[in-house]
C-alpha cells in the first residue's frame, strides 16, 4: 500500500501561483497538503498566524481527520497520509528524529492495513513501500542519523494503544530486517 499526495494539474497549480496569500502558504500546501483543501489551508493559516509554521501545518493536518468516522477505512488512511506529511515536514525542518519516528509509525500502521485489507497474517507482509522511501530520503538527507531501533520500534507501535494483530517484537524484527538489508547499522 503505497501511500501518495495527490498530484496537482498544471490549471490547479496556476490557480495556486495568483492566489492572494503568503508564498510560504503556498509552497506549504504544493509541497505537502495536496489532498486538502488549498482554500480552507490558506484560511487556517491567516487564523492562526501567531503559531509556528511547522506546527500549523501539523495542526491542519491533525484537523482534516475530524471530517472522518474514527477507525474508518478512510479515515485511516488520512492517517498514514498524515504521517507522510508529518516525515516530509521534520525532514525539511531538520527535525530528523521526528521524522523518523513519523516513519515509523507509518510502517506500524501499513503492516496493520495490508494484514486487514489482504487479510495475511504478519509473517506474509512485505516492508510498505511508502515506509521505505521514507527511511531512503531521511538516511540520504542524514546518514549519520542516530537511533536505538529497538527502543523506537516498541514506541511506534505502542504509540497506537491498539491491540494488532502482531507483536512488537514481530515488528521489530520487520523494521531491522529491513534496515539491516539497507542501511549500515547504528
Amino acid at each position: 500500500m503505497l501511500i501518495k499526495r495527490k498530484v496537482l494539474r498544471p490549471k490547479d497549480l496556476k490557480k495556486i501561483s495568483k492566489y492572494s496569500c503568503d508564498e510560504k502558504i503556498k509552497e506549504a500546501y504544493i509541497n505537502y497538503l495536496t489532498n486538502y483543501s488549498f482554500k480552507e489551508f490558506v484560511k487556517y493559516c491567516e487564523e492562526n498566524s501567531d503559531k509556528d509554521f511547522p506546527d500549523l501545518i501539523f495542526k491542519f493536518a491533525d484537523l482534516q481527520l475530524e471530517k472522518y468516522e474514527p477507525n474508518s477505512l478512510i479515515w485511516v488512511s488520512h492517517v498514514m497520509l498524515n504521517f507522510v506529511i508529518y516525515f516530509d515536514v521534520n525532514l525539511d525542518y531538520g527535525q530528523y528524529y521526528d521524522a523518523y519516528a513519523s516513519a515509523l509509525q507509518l510502517t506500524v500502521l501499513s503492516c496493520a492495513m495490508k494484514m486487514s485489507i489482504d487479510k495475511v497474517s504478519f509473517g506474509d507482509v512485505p516492508f510498505p513501500e511508502s515506509s521505505a522511501s521514507c527511511f531512503d530520503k531521511l538516511f540520504s538527507t542524514k546518514p549519520d542519523f542516530k537511533y536505538d531501533l529497538k527502543k523506537d520500534c516498541d514506541l511506534a507501535y505502542n504509540s497506537f494503544n491498539t491491540d494488532f494483530d502482531f507483536e512488537a517484537g514481530q515488528f521489530y524484527a520487520l523494521v531491522k530486517g529491513h534496515f539491516d538489508e539497507n542501511f549500515v547499522s547504528h
